[in-house]
Formats: C-alpha cells, sequence, structure tokens
C-alpha cells in the first residue's frame, strides 16, 4: 500500500470518527456507554499491535501527560457531542480541525519556534472566523450560548493538540506506543464505570459504540503510516481538508443539515486558514 493510500485511509477513518459521532447523537444514544464501548475497543486494539508492553517504561512527566491527554480526550468527545447537537455536523468537525491554530501559536510563544507569514495569518484568520460558525445570527441571547459549545471544542481540542507538542519537545525520546497506551488507558477507566450506573447499554449504544472504536483505532493506525512517508506539511492539510469536506457533505447530504451565508463563508475561511497554517 502506498503513501497516498495511507492517507486517503486516514481522512476515510478519520471522518468515520466524526460521523458516528452524530450517528450517536442523533440516536440520542447515552453518551457515556458510547464512549465507554469506544475506549474498550481502542485499549484492545492498542493491546493486539503491542502498544501496551512499554507502557511501564514511561517516565513520571510521561504518564502525567498522557493522563492529562486521556482526560482531555474524552472532554473532547463529549464537547463535540455538545457542538453537533447545538450547531450541526459540518461546523463542529471545521471548528475541531480549525483548533490547529492554537498549538501553532502555543510553540510561537512558549518554544520561540520562528513563524512564517502564512502561518501568522493563518492564526489570525483562524480567529477572525470563529463568530461565523454560529448556526444563527448573533446576539446576547441563544446564538452564543448556542455557539459556545463550538468554542469549547476548539479550546479543547486544540489544548490536546499542544499537549503532543509538548512531549515532542520535552521528551522526544518517550515510546509513542506506550504513550498513547496511557491515553487510552486513562480515557478507558474515566468512562467505564458508566455501564454501572444507569440501565444496562443498548445493542444501538453497543453497535455504535464499537464502530466509533474501530474508526478510532484505524484512523491513528493509517494516520502514523501516512506521516512516516508524507512530509507533515503535505499531509496536515490534506487531512484537515480532507474531513471538513468528507464531513461536510455527509451533513448536506444524510442529515440535511442547513447553512446560513456566514457558514459557507466561515467553512471556506477555516480551510483556507488550515491550509496556511501548515505552510510551515
Amino acid at each position: 500500500m502506498n503513501s497516498i493510500s495511507f492517507l486517503i485511509l486516514s481522512i476515510a477513518f478519520s471522518s468515520g470518527v466524526a460521523i458516528t459521532m452524530k450517528v450517536a447523537n442523533a440516536r440520542q444514544l447515552n453518551i457515556g456507554q458510547f464512549l465507554a464501548v469506544n475506549y474498550l475497543v481502542c485499549s484492545a486494539g492498542l493491546l493486539s499491535w503491542g502498544a501496551w508492553r512499554t507502557i511501564g517504561m514511561n517516565s513520571i512527566f510521561i504518564w502525567s501527560l498522557g493522563i492529562f491527554v486521556g482526560i482531555m480526550y474524552v472532554l473532547c468527545l463529549w464537547l463535540f457531542n455538545r457542538a453537533i447537537e447545538a450547531g450541526g455536523l459540518a461546523l463542529s468537525t471545521t471548528l475541531m480541525r480549525l483548533s490547529a491554530a492554537l498549538p501553532t501559536l502555543g510553540s510561537l510563544l512558549l518554544f520561540a519556534e520562528q513563524a512564517t507569514p502564512f502561518q501568522i495569518l493563518g492564526i489570525v484568520l483562524a480567529f477572525v472566523c470563529l463568530p461565523l460558525a454560529s448556526k444563527e445570527p448573533l446576539s446576547l441571547g441563544h446564538a452564543w450560548r448556542g455557539m459556545i459549545w463550538g468554542l469549547l471544542l476548539f479550546a479543547a481540542y486544540g489544548l490536546t493538540d499542544f499537549a503532543f507538542k509538548v512531549q515532542a519537545e520535552l521528551e522526544p525520546a518517550a515510546d509513542p506506543d506506550a504513550f498513547i497506551a496511557t491515553i487510552f488507558g486513562t480515557a478507558l477507566v474515566l468512562t467505564l464505570p458508566q455501564f454501572f450506573k444507569s440501565s444496562p447499554p443498548t445493542r444501538q449504544c453497543l453497535l455504535w459504540g464499537f464502530v466509533l472504536g474501530i474508526a478510532n483505532v484505524l484512523a491513528t493506525y493509517f494516520w502514523i503510516r501516512a506521516l512516516a512517508q508524507i512530509p507533515g506539511s503535505v499531509a496536515f492539510p490534506t487531512l484537515g481538508l480532507g474531513v471538513i469536506v468528507v464531513t461536510t457533505v455527509a451533513s448536506l447530504v444524510i442529515w440535511k443539515e442547513r447553512l446560513r451565508p456566514v457558514n459557507w463563508a466561515f467553512l471556506g475561511l477555516a480551510c483556507a486558514a488550515v491550509l496556511l497554517i501548515n505552510l510551515g
């Protein structure tokens, strides 16, 4: 399988994660149980390729960072669910991908990296276009209350991505498989108790949780393989733009979501921002 195939499959399964979240939201599945099944499948997948074998070799720093990211993984998916409910799939997914502006900005401020003019323009554009992501005209009332979930998702997802930058800068020799195992293990510990706090999970919850877990594992697998063969400056914007396009088409065709003219402007500006941010 060549590098282009890996990248296409990464886009497909990453989009599958977002689409499965929309399905769960539309079917009003128990989000705690749904995520628990997902992380159980993810942990089993990591176990199958041996990611847990070196987990004991993690430093205290990597353990702490992995636990933090695991907590943020759960929070991000919970916020994604709320954002989908408030603003729909297309806008919520785009806000997630647009959050690439935050780790880039963090790298410039905290690690003194040099920014290109394109990156600075992309970061500015990312923040400028945020108000256009509102499903309703902005006011002091309902529209802002709905928009807040998307903004929180933008912030949480960006912070989570920045944690990987922190790991790469402060402890680059850490075993990535063990780090990921710590992340998903933490997420599983957080969500698994949901099985015992209410009625047993429904068949639909088990089915779609399993689908989400498989999509998560395969998206990660193919993304790692794509990055090993394709420069990040090409892979990152291609993944971001690809997921935005696929999920937008799915939201319009399958769920008949309606976007205002300013929402279309947001999608266009967000795509431009994602592209510029990765032109480092």
